[in-house]
Protein backbone atom coordinates (compact mmCIF):
# COMPACT_ATOMS: atom_id res chain seq x y z
CA UNK A 1 0.00 0.00 0.00
CA UNK A 2 1.11 3.68 -0.34
CA UNK A 3 1.62 6.61 2.14
CA UNK A 4 -1.70 7.68 1.39
CA UNK A 5 -3.66 4.44 0.91
CA UNK A 6 -1.93 3.52 4.58
CA UNK A 7 -3.37 7.15 6.14
CA UNK A 8 -6.84 6.98 4.66
CA UNK A 9 -6.97 2.95 5.45
CA UNK A 10 -6.33 4.09 9.11
CA UNK A 11 -8.93 7.21 9.16
CA UNK A 12 -11.49 4.47 8.07
CA UNK A 13 -10.52 2.37 10.94
CA UNK A 14 -10.55 5.18 13.35
CA UNK A 15 -13.86 6.53 12.10
CA UNK A 16 -15.66 3.28 12.75
CA UNK A 17 -14.72 2.63 16.11
CA UNK A 18 -15.73 6.09 16.90
CA UNK A 19 -18.54 6.07 15.27
CA UNK A 20 -20.17 2.54 15.54
CA UNK A 21 -23.48 3.12 13.92
CA UNK A 22 -21.60 3.48 10.83
CA UNK A 23 -22.31 -0.45 10.86
CA UNK A 24 -26.14 -0.16 10.33
CA UNK A 25 -25.41 1.02 6.70
CA UNK A 26 -24.76 -2.92 6.15
CA UNK A 27 -26.76 -5.84 5.33
CA UNK A 28 -27.80 -6.98 8.68
CA UNK A 29 -25.61 -4.25 10.28
CA UNK A 30 -26.10 -3.55 14.23
CA UNK A 31 -26.26 -0.79 16.77
CA UNK A 32 -26.20 -0.87 20.56
CA UNK A 33 -26.92 2.37 22.21
CA UNK A 34 -26.50 1.91 25.85
CA UNK A 35 -29.07 3.71 27.45
CA UNK A 36 -27.88 3.11 30.88
CA UNK A 37 -31.02 2.02 33.10
CA UNK A 38 -33.49 4.76 31.88
CA UNK A 39 -36.44 4.72 32.40
CA UNK A 40 -38.96 4.63 29.25
CA UNK A 41 -42.08 4.79 28.18
CA UNK A 42 -41.84 4.97 24.42
CA UNK A 43 -39.10 4.49 21.66
CA UNK A 44 -39.58 5.77 18.51
CA UNK A 45 -37.31 5.47 15.14
CA UNK A 46 -37.80 7.77 12.12
CA UNK A 47 -36.42 8.53 9.12
CA UNK A 48 -36.47 11.79 7.20
CA UNK A 49 -36.42 11.64 3.59
CA UNK A 50 -39.06 9.97 1.10
CA UNK A 51 -37.90 6.27 1.79
CA UNK A 52 -39.03 3.03 3.00
CA UNK A 53 -38.11 2.62 6.65
CA UNK A 54 -37.23 -1.40 7.33
CA UNK A 55 -35.92 -2.82 10.49
CA UNK A 56 -35.14 -6.49 11.16
CA UNK A 57 -34.61 -5.93 14.91
CA UNK A 58 -35.37 -3.73 17.46
CA UNK A 59 -34.38 -5.39 20.92
CA UNK A 60 -34.98 -3.41 23.74
CA UNK A 61 -32.19 -4.66 26.81
CA UNK A 62 -34.30 -4.01 30.30
CA UNK A 63 -32.59 -4.06 33.54
CA UNK A 64 -35.41 -6.86 35.06
CA UNK A 65 -34.16 -8.81 31.47
CA UNK A 66 -37.80 -9.03 30.11
CA UNK A 67 -38.24 -11.70 27.11
CA UNK A 68 -39.52 -10.55 23.71
CA UNK A 69 -42.83 -11.78 24.50
CA UNK A 70 -43.07 -10.40 27.97
CA UNK A 71 -42.15 -6.78 25.52
CA UNK A 72 -44.64 -7.68 23.46
CA UNK A 73 -47.17 -8.13 26.03
CA UNK A 74 -47.08 -4.53 27.43
CA UNK A 75 -46.15 -2.87 24.45
CA UNK A 76 -48.14 -1.55 21.71
CA UNK A 77 -46.37 -0.68 18.39
CA UNK A 78 -47.63 1.95 15.48
CA UNK A 79 -46.32 3.44 12.50
CA UNK A 80 -46.92 5.66 10.03
CA UNK A 81 -47.83 3.21 7.28
CA UNK A 82 -47.51 -0.33 7.28
CA UNK A 83 -45.89 -1.87 4.33
CA UNK A 84 -46.40 -5.89 2.64
CA UNK A 85 -47.19 -8.10 4.54
CA UNK A 86 -49.25 -5.27 6.20
CA UNK A 87 -50.14 -5.14 10.01
CA UNK A 88 -52.09 -8.11 10.49
CA UNK A 89 -49.15 -10.01 10.01
CA UNK A 90 -47.18 -8.16 12.58
CA UNK A 91 -45.21 -10.04 15.47
CA UNK A 92 -43.92 -7.71 17.83
CA UNK A 93 -42.31 -10.09 19.72
CA UNK A 94 -40.77 -10.99 16.47
CA UNK A 95 -39.38 -7.23 16.36
CA UNK A 96 -38.17 -7.63 19.86
CA UNK A 97 -35.82 -10.22 19.50
CA UNK A 98 -32.89 -9.11 18.51
CA UNK A 99 -30.60 -12.19 19.42
CA UNK A 100 -32.69 -14.07 16.54
CA UNK A 101 -33.29 -11.68 14.01
CA UNK A 102 -35.85 -13.78 11.45
CA UNK A 103 -35.70 -11.60 8.16
CA UNK A 104 -37.92 -8.14 8.05
CA UNK A 105 -39.82 -7.66 11.44
CA UNK A 106 -40.85 -4.58 10.51
CA UNK A 107 -41.96 -2.30 6.72
CA UNK A 108 -43.43 0.82 6.21
CA UNK A 109 -44.58 2.07 3.03
CA UNK A 110 -42.78 4.28 0.59
CA UNK A 111 -43.55 7.87 2.16
CA UNK A 112 -42.10 11.00 3.27
CA UNK A 113 -40.61 10.77 6.76
CA UNK A 114 -41.77 6.86 7.76
CA UNK A 115 -41.63 6.59 11.75
CA UNK A 116 -42.49 3.14 13.90
CA UNK A 117 -43.14 3.62 17.64
CA UNK A 118 -43.43 1.75 20.62
CA UNK A 119 -45.27 2.64 23.38
CA UNK A 120 -45.05 0.79 26.75
CA UNK A 121 -47.99 0.10 29.50
CA UNK A 122 -45.75 0.93 32.19
CA UNK A 123 -41.81 2.24 32.51
CA UNK A 124 -39.04 -0.25 31.90
CA UNK A 125 -35.22 0.82 32.94
CA UNK A 126 -33.69 0.51 29.64
CA UNK A 127 -29.98 -0.89 29.86
CA UNK A 128 -29.89 -0.58 26.04
CA UNK A 129 -31.50 -0.71 22.36
CA UNK A 130 -30.28 -2.54 19.50
CA UNK A 131 -31.16 -1.66 16.21
CA UNK A 132 -30.49 -4.22 13.60
CA UNK A 133 -30.97 -3.73 9.78
CA UNK A 134 -32.31 -5.62 7.16
CA UNK A 135 -29.84 -8.01 5.34
CA UNK A 136 -30.40 -5.84 2.06
CA UNK A 137 -29.22 -2.90 0.50
CA UNK A 138 -32.36 -0.95 1.94
CA UNK A 139 -29.85 -0.91 4.81
CA UNK A 140 -28.46 1.95 3.42
CA UNK A 141 -31.50 4.18 4.51
CA UNK A 142 -30.29 4.56 8.14
CA UNK A 143 -27.80 6.93 6.70
CA UNK A 144 -30.73 9.37 7.97
CA UNK A 145 -31.83 7.46 11.22
CA UNK A 146 -33.16 9.45 14.45
CA UNK A 147 -33.83 7.27 17.62
CA UNK A 148 -36.09 9.10 20.37
CA UNK A 149 -36.95 8.32 23.85
CA UNK A 150 -39.14 9.54 26.34
CA UNK A 151 -39.66 8.50 30.09
CA UNK A 152 -42.91 9.04 32.12
CA UNK A 153 -44.80 12.30 31.80
CA UNK A 154 -41.66 13.42 29.24
CA UNK A 155 -40.98 14.66 25.80
CA UNK A 156 -39.40 12.16 22.84
CA UNK A 157 -35.84 12.98 23.33
CA UNK A 158 -33.32 11.61 20.71
CA UNK A 159 -30.51 9.45 21.72
CA UNK A 160 -29.27 9.00 18.83
CA UNK A 161 -29.43 11.64 15.52
CA UNK A 162 -27.90 10.24 12.04
CA UNK A 163 -27.56 13.96 11.02
CA UNK A 164 -25.73 14.94 13.65
CA UNK A 165 -23.31 12.29 14.04
CA UNK A 166 -22.14 13.05 10.51
CA UNK A 167 -21.41 16.41 11.00
CA UNK A 168 -18.81 15.27 13.89
CA UNK A 169 -17.44 12.28 11.41
CA UNK A 170 -16.87 15.41 9.30
CA UNK A 171 -15.27 17.66 11.73
CA UNK A 172 -13.12 14.03 12.78
CA UNK A 173 -12.47 13.91 9.49
CA UNK A 174 -11.51 17.85 9.28
CA UNK A 175 -8.81 17.55 11.83
CA UNK A 176 -6.84 15.51 9.51
CA UNK A 177 -6.81 18.23 7.19
CA UNK A 178 -3.07 19.81 6.51
CA UNK A 179 -1.89 22.24 3.89
CA UNK A 180 1.29 20.23 3.44
CA UNK A 181 -0.27 17.13 2.71
CA UNK A 182 -2.62 17.87 -0.35
CA UNK A 183 -3.82 14.31 -1.44
CA UNK A 184 -5.13 13.56 1.93
CA UNK A 185 -6.71 16.19 2.49
CA UNK A 186 -8.68 16.14 -0.77
CA UNK A 187 -9.44 12.64 0.30
CA UNK A 188 -11.24 13.87 3.22
CA UNK A 189 -14.60 14.94 1.80
CA UNK A 190 -15.34 12.07 0.04
CA UNK A 191 -14.22 9.59 2.51
CA UNK A 192 -16.72 11.46 4.83
CA UNK A 193 -19.57 11.24 2.49
CA UNK A 194 -18.88 7.35 1.69
CA UNK A 195 -18.89 6.22 5.10
CA UNK A 196 -22.27 8.02 6.17
CA UNK A 197 -23.81 6.39 2.83
CA UNK A 198 -23.94 9.69 0.45
CA UNK A 199 -22.93 8.07 -2.05
CA UNK A 200 -23.74 10.14 -5.50
CA UNK A 201 -22.09 13.05 -3.10
CA UNK A 202 -19.20 10.98 -2.46
CA UNK A 203 -18.56 10.76 -5.83
CA UNK A 204 -19.15 13.99 -7.27
CA UNK A 205 -16.47 14.95 -4.15
CA UNK A 206 -13.99 12.53 -5.80
CA UNK A 207 -14.50 13.96 -8.93
CA UNK A 208 -14.05 17.63 -8.04
CA UNK A 209 -10.85 16.37 -6.35
CA UNK A 210 -9.32 14.81 -9.65
CA UNK A 211 -6.81 18.30 -9.90
CA UNK A 212 -5.15 16.76 -6.58
CA UNK A 213 -5.96 13.21 -6.77
CA UNK A 214 -4.70 12.16 -10.10
CA UNK A 215 -6.25 8.81 -11.43
CA UNK A 216 -3.89 6.37 -9.62
CA UNK A 217 -4.21 8.21 -6.39
CA UNK A 218 -7.98 8.22 -7.14
CA UNK A 219 -7.96 4.12 -8.03
CA UNK A 220 -6.06 3.43 -4.61
CA UNK A 221 -8.75 5.73 -2.99
CA UNK A 222 -11.35 3.77 -4.73
CA UNK A 223 -9.51 0.81 -3.66
CA UNK A 224 -8.70 1.56 0.37
CA UNK A 225 -12.76 2.44 0.24
CA UNK A 226 -13.89 -0.43 -0.99
CA UNK A 227 -11.81 -2.93 1.57
CA UNK A 228 -12.74 -0.65 4.46
CA UNK A 229 -16.35 -0.98 4.28
CA UNK A 230 -17.83 -0.80 0.98
CA UNK A 231 -17.51 -4.48 -0.20
CA UNK A 232 -19.38 -5.22 3.21
CA UNK A 233 -22.15 -2.85 2.26
CA UNK A 234 -22.78 -5.24 -0.65
CA UNK A 235 -21.44 -2.18 -2.68
CA UNK A 236 -18.27 -1.50 -4.59
CA UNK A 237 -16.96 1.94 -6.13
CA UNK A 238 -16.59 1.62 -9.71
CA UNK A 239 -15.82 4.29 -12.32
CA UNK A 240 -19.45 4.71 -11.95
CA UNK A 241 -19.55 5.94 -7.93
CA UNK A 242 -20.27 3.40 -5.13
CA UNK A 243 -22.77 1.19 -6.47
CA UNK A 244 -24.09 -2.56 -6.20
CA UNK A 245 -21.62 -4.54 -8.69
CA UNK A 246 -22.41 -7.41 -10.28
CA UNK A 247 -20.33 -9.46 -8.02
CA UNK A 248 -23.54 -8.79 -5.74
CA UNK A 249 -26.41 -9.93 -7.77
CA UNK A 250 -27.68 -13.25 -8.05
CA UNK A 251 -27.66 -15.48 -11.14
CA UNK A 252 -31.26 -14.74 -11.70
CA UNK A 253 -31.28 -11.27 -11.51
CA UNK A 254 -28.20 -11.26 -13.81
CA UNK A 255 -30.29 -13.42 -16.34
CA UNK A 256 -33.05 -11.18 -16.14
CA UNK A 257 -30.87 -7.74 -16.84
CA UNK A 258 -29.19 -9.60 -19.65
CA UNK A 259 -32.86 -10.63 -21.39
CA UNK A 260 -34.03 -6.75 -20.55
CA UNK A 261 -30.97 -5.61 -22.48
CA UNK A 262 -31.98 -7.53 -25.44
CA UNK A 263 -35.04 -6.74 -25.25
CA UNK A 264 -33.91 -3.00 -25.85
CA UNK A 265 -31.69 -4.62 -29.05
CA UNK A 266 -34.23 -6.36 -30.08
CA UNK A 267 -36.51 -3.41 -30.26
CA UNK A 268 -34.26 -1.39 -31.64
CA UNK A 269 -33.83 -3.93 -34.52
CA UNK A 270 -37.01 -2.38 -35.79
CA UNK A 271 -35.08 0.86 -36.24
CA UNK A 272 -31.93 0.00 -37.76
CA UNK A 273 -29.84 -3.25 -37.80
CA UNK A 274 -26.95 -2.42 -36.60
CA UNK A 275 -27.09 -3.07 -32.73
CA UNK A 276 -24.77 -4.97 -30.70
CA UNK A 277 -23.47 -5.19 -27.14
CA UNK A 278 -20.81 -3.01 -26.85
CA UNK A 279 -18.19 -1.85 -24.36
CA UNK A 280 -18.03 -4.00 -21.06
CA UNK A 281 -21.10 -5.94 -22.12
CA UNK A 282 -19.47 -7.26 -25.17
CA UNK A 283 -16.26 -8.20 -22.91
CA UNK A 284 -18.87 -9.73 -20.37
CA UNK A 285 -19.73 -12.49 -23.23
CA UNK A 286 -16.50 -12.91 -24.89
CA UNK A 287 -14.09 -13.44 -22.33
CA UNK A 288 -15.69 -13.85 -18.77
CA UNK A 289 -18.85 -15.48 -20.17
CA UNK A 290 -20.74 -13.94 -17.24
CA UNK A 291 -21.17 -10.48 -16.31
CA UNK A 292 -17.90 -8.52 -14.88
CA UNK A 293 -17.60 -8.77 -11.38
CA UNK A 294 -16.48 -5.18 -10.99
CA UNK A 295 -18.98 -3.57 -13.31
CA UNK A 296 -22.34 -2.47 -12.78
CA UNK A 297 -24.53 -2.19 -15.68
CA UNK A 298 -24.64 -3.20 -19.57
CA UNK A 299 -23.87 -1.64 -22.94
CA UNK A 300 -25.51 -1.16 -26.20
CA UNK A 301 -23.80 0.27 -29.20
CA UNK A 302 -26.36 1.48 -31.82
CA UNK A 303 -25.01 3.36 -35.56
CA UNK A 304 -26.66 5.52 -38.12
CA UNK A 305 -26.26 5.44 -41.27
CA UNK A 306 -25.70 9.45 -42.48
CA UNK A 307 -29.47 9.79 -44.43
CA UNK A 308 -30.43 8.68 -40.53
CA UNK A 309 -28.58 11.15 -38.48
CA UNK A 310 -26.24 13.51 -39.08
CA UNK A 311 -25.03 14.15 -35.70
CA UNK A 312 -25.08 12.59 -31.77
CA UNK A 313 -28.15 15.11 -30.89
CA UNK A 314 -29.87 14.19 -34.13
CA UNK A 315 -29.06 10.38 -33.49
CA UNK A 316 -30.21 10.70 -29.50
CA UNK A 317 -33.17 12.18 -30.90
CA UNK A 318 -34.13 9.37 -33.34
CA UNK A 319 -33.47 7.01 -29.88
CA UNK A 320 -35.64 8.27 -27.95
CA UNK A 321 -38.37 8.82 -30.11
CA UNK A 322 -38.46 5.18 -31.46
CA UNK A 323 -37.76 3.78 -27.71
CA UNK A 324 -40.53 6.15 -25.71
CA UNK A 325 -43.45 5.05 -28.10
CA UNK A 326 -42.75 1.45 -27.41
CA UNK A 327 -42.84 1.88 -23.55
CA UNK A 328 -39.49 2.73 -22.60
CA UNK A 329 -38.26 5.03 -20.25
CA UNK A 330 -35.23 7.08 -22.00
CA UNK A 331 -33.58 9.62 -19.20
CA UNK A 332 -29.85 11.36 -19.40
CA UNK A 333 -28.79 13.69 -21.06
CA UNK A 334 -25.05 12.58 -21.78
CA UNK A 335 -23.55 13.10 -25.54
CA UNK A 336 -22.50 9.97 -25.90
CA UNK A 337 -25.37 7.57 -24.51
CA UNK A 338 -28.64 7.52 -23.08
CA UNK A 339 -29.97 5.75 -20.18
CA UNK A 340 -33.00 2.67 -21.42
CA UNK A 341 -35.29 1.30 -18.51
CA UNK A 342 -38.51 0.65 -17.75
CA UNK A 343 -40.12 0.95 -14.20
CA UNK A 344 -38.73 -0.31 -11.73
CA UNK A 345 -35.63 -2.31 -14.47
CA UNK A 346 -32.06 -1.27 -13.79
CA UNK A 347 -31.19 0.91 -16.63
CA UNK A 348 -28.81 0.09 -19.65
CA UNK A 349 -26.47 2.67 -21.74
CA UNK A 350 -27.30 2.82 -25.33
CA UNK A 351 -24.92 4.56 -26.99
CA UNK A 352 -25.30 6.40 -29.94
CA UNK A 353 -22.27 6.26 -33.31
CA UNK A 354 -22.40 7.21 -36.58
CA UNK A 355 -21.29 5.95 -40.21
CA UNK A 356 -18.77 8.01 -41.96
CA UNK A 357 -18.16 6.02 -45.17
CA UNK A 358 -16.77 2.49 -43.77
CA UNK A 359 -16.10 4.13 -40.36
CA UNK A 360 -17.89 4.14 -37.74
CA UNK A 361 -17.04 4.42 -33.68
CA UNK A 362 -18.40 5.49 -30.35
CA UNK A 363 -17.63 7.62 -27.69
CA UNK A 364 -15.28 7.52 -25.59
CA UNK A 365 -13.13 5.74 -28.40
CA UNK A 366 -11.07 6.70 -31.29
CA UNK A 367 -13.18 8.57 -33.86
CA UNK A 368 -13.59 6.78 -36.84
CA UNK A 369 -11.89 3.39 -35.12
CA UNK A 370 -13.33 0.64 -36.04
CA UNK A 371 -14.35 -0.31 -39.26
CA UNK A 372 -17.82 -1.15 -40.73
CA UNK A 373 -17.12 -4.75 -41.55
CA UNK A 374 -15.56 -5.27 -38.10
CA UNK A 375 -19.00 -4.65 -36.11
CA UNK A 376 -21.67 -5.51 -38.60
CA UNK A 377 -23.34 -7.44 -39.07
CA UNK A 378 -24.10 -8.53 -35.90
CA UNK A 379 -22.88 -12.20 -34.32
CA UNK A 380 -24.97 -14.02 -31.43
CA UNK A 381 -23.19 -15.54 -28.68
CA UNK A 382 -24.63 -17.06 -25.34
CA UNK A 383 -24.12 -14.72 -22.05
CA UNK A 384 -25.61 -16.61 -19.00
CA UNK A 385 -27.77 -19.06 -21.50
CA UNK A 386 -29.23 -15.95 -23.05
CA UNK A 387 -28.37 -15.48 -27.00
CA UNK A 388 -26.95 -11.80 -27.21
CA UNK A 389 -25.77 -9.60 -30.52
CA UNK A 390 -22.63 -8.74 -30.56
CA UNK A 391 -20.42 -7.31 -33.38
CA UNK A 392 -19.21 -9.42 -36.66
CA UNK A 393 -15.49 -9.83 -35.27
CA UNK A 394 -16.12 -8.85 -31.55
CA UNK A 395 -12.28 -9.92 -30.32
CA UNK A 396 -11.25 -7.20 -32.97
CA UNK A 397 -13.33 -4.82 -31.68
CA UNK A 398 -12.09 -5.11 -28.28
CA UNK A 399 -8.60 -5.05 -28.57
CA UNK A 400 -9.61 -1.92 -30.15
CA UNK A 401 -11.34 -0.44 -27.30
CA UNK A 402 -10.01 -1.88 -24.77
CA UNK A 403 -6.25 -2.91 -25.86
CA UNK A 404 -4.31 -6.28 -26.65
CA UNK A 405 -4.91 -6.64 -23.15
CA UNK A 406 -8.22 -7.34 -23.11
CA UNK A 407 -8.66 -10.74 -22.30
CA UNK A 408 -7.09 -9.81 -18.59
CA UNK A 409 -9.29 -8.52 -16.17
CA UNK A 410 -8.08 -4.82 -15.12
CA UNK A 411 -11.04 -3.18 -12.44
CA UNK A 412 -9.10 -0.06 -13.21
CA UNK A 413 -9.18 0.40 -16.42
CA UNK A 414 -10.78 4.06 -17.89
CA UNK A 415 -11.26 5.13 -21.04
CA UNK A 416 -9.70 8.15 -22.47
CA UNK A 417 -12.31 10.84 -22.27
CA UNK A 418 -10.83 12.78 -25.31
CA UNK A 419 -13.62 15.17 -27.16
CA UNK A 420 -11.59 17.27 -29.65
CA UNK A 421 -12.60 14.76 -32.19
CA UNK A 422 -15.93 14.66 -32.09
CA UNK A 423 -17.06 18.62 -31.70
CA UNK A 424 -18.15 18.52 -35.33
CA UNK A 425 -20.63 15.83 -34.44
CA UNK A 426 -22.57 18.10 -32.06
CA UNK A 427 -20.64 17.93 -29.04
CA UNK A 428 -20.07 21.34 -26.81
CA UNK A 429 -16.94 22.48 -27.25
CA UNK A 430 -15.03 22.12 -24.30
CA UNK A 431 -11.68 20.85 -22.64
CA UNK A 432 -10.78 17.47 -22.17
CA UNK A 433 -11.91 17.93 -18.69
CA UNK A 434 -13.46 20.54 -17.67
CA UNK A 435 -12.69 22.55 -14.71
CA UNK A 436 -14.92 22.08 -11.57
CA UNK A 437 -17.55 24.18 -10.43
CA UNK A 438 -16.45 27.12 -7.89
CA UNK A 439 -17.37 26.48 -4.39
CA UNK A 440 -16.59 26.68 -0.74
CA UNK A 441 -14.76 23.54 -0.12
CA UNK A 442 -16.10 20.83 2.51
CA UNK A 443 -14.19 21.64 4.93
CA UNK A 444 -14.55 25.79 4.50
CA UNK A 445 -18.11 24.62 4.94
CA UNK A 446 -18.01 22.91 7.94
CA UNK A 447 -15.59 25.59 9.33
CA UNK A 448 -17.77 28.27 8.69
CA UNK A 449 -20.83 26.92 10.54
Amino acid sequence: MTELADRIAGLVRESRDRFPELDLLRPGGELRLDLGGRAVERVRVELTPLVVLQLQSLGLETVEGLAPRELAAIATVTASSWGAPGEEAFDAARLFDADHPAGVAFRSSYEEAPWLEVALARPVELAALRLRSVASRAASAHRDLRISVAGPGEDLVPVHDAAERAEQLAAFLAEHADPDEPELTAALEPLGLALTGRYPQARRALTDARHVLTPDLARTFRAVANEGFLLERSLEWTTHGPLRSFRFWSHDEKVAYVRFAVEIADALADLTPNVAFGFGAALAAVRDHDLIPHDDDLDLIIAFEPHEATSLPAAHARLEEFLRERGFTVSGDFFSHRHVGRAGSKKVDVFCGLFEGDRVSWYPGVRRGLSRDTMFPTTRAELLGVEVPLPARPEEYLATIYGTGWNSSDPGFKHSWKKRDWLDLGVPAADDEPAAPARRSWLDRLRRR
